[in-house]
């Protein structure tokens, strides 16, 4: 039995993003909006299916698709490129 104590946070991993790099707060608002927009959509999709209106479900599940588009093209704008510039050739 070892007498260590808990960490408050657990040690970075290769995912995670360097300690003082945030994302901006409307990445977190778009995330939010998305997510909501996502489920809202599938959900109906889900009842139209079960309801046997396979034509709704199907374009109810496909106009989910948009806000996760969405959703990765924001956070893919918000978060620098670290890969080093392309070399030109001459």
């Amino acid at each position: 039995m070892t007498n260590e104590q808990p960490t408050a946070t657990p040690p970075p991993g290769d995912d995670a993003p360097p300690p003082g790099e945030r994302v901006p707060p409307y990445v977190a608002l778009i995330r939010i909006g998305a997510v909501i927009g996502m489920s809202v959509f599938l959900a109906f999709g889900l009842f139209f299916f079960i309801g046997g209106l396979w034509m709704a479900g199907i374009i109810s599940t496909l106009l989910s698709t948009p806000f996760f588009a969405v959703m990765r093209l924001a956070e893919n704008l918000a978060t620098p490129d670290d890969s080093p510039p392309d070399s030109q050739p001459r």
